[in-house]
């Protein structure tokens, strides 16, 4: 692919996130997340031979993603996506902790605490 944008990145994968489209297609995506003072979610969408490869990857494993970005245009709105091409596993997940969570306090099962008054909500 010459043309276009594309990315590439290096991450933990903190989850895989499937849901069927109302077209009966499975939509898988890679979520990961930076840390910093404000963290954020990185979601990335695979398809095909990755999505069938997902099931493989846990989280707390160490992904190379090199893909392309992409958007549509729906009743008005421009809805953006990050497409994978290829991935690559560069780091197992860290050993687990006696608690079944690799040097985490944070259960990514439970919902996430309430916002506070100096969080910023993006």
């Amino acid at each position: 692919m010459s043309e276009g944008f594309t990315f590439q990145g290096q991450g933990t994968l903190l989850r895989v996130d499937t849901f069927v489209s109302r077209a009966g297609k499975p939509v898988v995506t890679l979520v990961f997340e930076i840390k910093g003072q404000y963290p954020q979610l990185i979601p990335i969408k695979v398809f095909g031979r990755l999505a069938e490869q997902a099931a493989k990857w846990k989280p707390g494993a160490v992904l190379a993603v090199n893909g392309r970005l992409g958007g549509r245009d729906w009743q008005g709105k421009v809805f953006g996506d990050m497409i994978a091409n290829s991935v690559e596993v560069v780091g197992a997940p860290e050993a687990e902790e006696p608690g079944g969570f690799a040097n985490s306090s944070f259960d990514p099962r439970e919902p996430p605490p309430p916002p506070g008054d100096d969080d910023v909500p993006f």
